[in-house]
């Protein structure tokens, strides 16, 4: 099985998402890729970006999706699960003997559970959010139970990430909860293959408990909002008013993913380049919200026995 998977393009913000989407389906076709998972915030869910969608439909490449906390920026939770044709933010789907779990983290804990995230409906001063209803862990048990498969678990947010922004968690609130459910079935015999998120714009590996939390770095770039800079032209930056506050990857950084019938993990990552500012440039580190944000994806062998 060989698969790529891609995170946070965030097209409407970006000048160049359709060279970044044709380059990853290129990608896909020369590395003979089967499908495609896409982690989160690939784009707002109007019409005019359905073709996004289209483009994967149409080079015969089957996509799936996970749930962002930016798609629902400007819309509400059954807008973004139309759009992507999903009846649920969290589900599962089935290739070969592994079955592959997108959980969405995207709720706010409240006295009661929680409440979805949408319409940016989150404070800056929140500890609560991004959160995983306790419906969903027991969700996550059930689809791990079958001895049948083996399982890669997928999710926007970060179940690894310890990182604080502020009074604001980078990494699912309840990560440890999660993590205990993923321990537990791997104590009886090892089915987790490992765990993959997004939303963090970097690049970053941790091994906790024998299970690999590999977070992606974006397709497209990293967010920082510390200097503004203005590169594009006037044209460009009054389109797209968020470029002053971000650094461009020249490449659509991914990852092409490849598990032999013995369930041998390989992550093939890339190497890649600053477009036209650096961090260096506007004076921070080449780590960010607990991340690596040098322009590139790491690789990484996982064998069958976990090592």
């Amino acid at each position: 099985m060989k698969f790529c998977v891609f995170t946070d393009l965030h097209y409407d913000v970006i000048p160049d998402g359709d060279r970044r989407i044709y380059e990853l389906i290129q990608e896909c076709k020369r590395k003979k890729a089967e499908f495609a998972v896409e982690l989160g915030d690939l784009c707002n869910p109007t019409k005019e970006n359905h073709r996004i969608l289209d483009l994967f439909i149409d080079a015969g490449i089957p996509c799936y999706h996970s749930i962002g906390n930016h798609n629902t920026d400007f819309s509400s939770s059954e807008k973004v699960l139309n759009f992507f044709g999903l009846k649920e933010g969290y589900y599962s789907i089935i290739r070969d003997n592994i079955k592959f779990i997108f959980l969405d983290p995207n709720h706010i804990r409240t006295e009661s559970d929680c409440t979805p995230e949408c319409n940016a409906n989150l404070t800056a001063s929140s500890d609560k959010s991004p959160y995983i209803p306790k419906e969903q862990i027991e969700w996550l048990k059930s689809e791990i139970a079958d001895e049948n498969y083996f399982y890669i678990i997928c999710s926007h947010q970060s179940l690894s990430n310890d990182f604080m922004v502020g009074n604001h968690l980078r990494g699912i609130v309840n990560r440890e909860a999660v993590r205990k459910v993923l321990e537990e079935r791997n104590s009886l015999s090892r089915k987790i293959l490992f765990c993959i998120n997004g939303n963090d714009h970097g690049d970053d590996i941790k091994l906790i408990n024998g299970i690999y939390y590999y977070s992606l770095n974006s397709a497209s770039y990293i967010w920082h909002s510390v200097k503004e800079t203005y590169n594009y032209s006037k044209e460009v930056h009054d389109k797209y008013p968020y470029l002053k506050d971000i650094i461009l990857y020249e490449e659509p950084l991914h990852v092409i993913i490849t598990i032999d019938e013995n369930t041998n993990v390989e992550i093939e990552g890339m190497k890649g380049h600053y477009q036209n500012v650096t961090p260096e440039d506007i004076g921070i580190a080449d780590t960010w919200n607990g991340v690596s944000i040098r322009p590139h994806t790491s690789s990484l062998k996982i064998s069958a026995s976990g090592v």
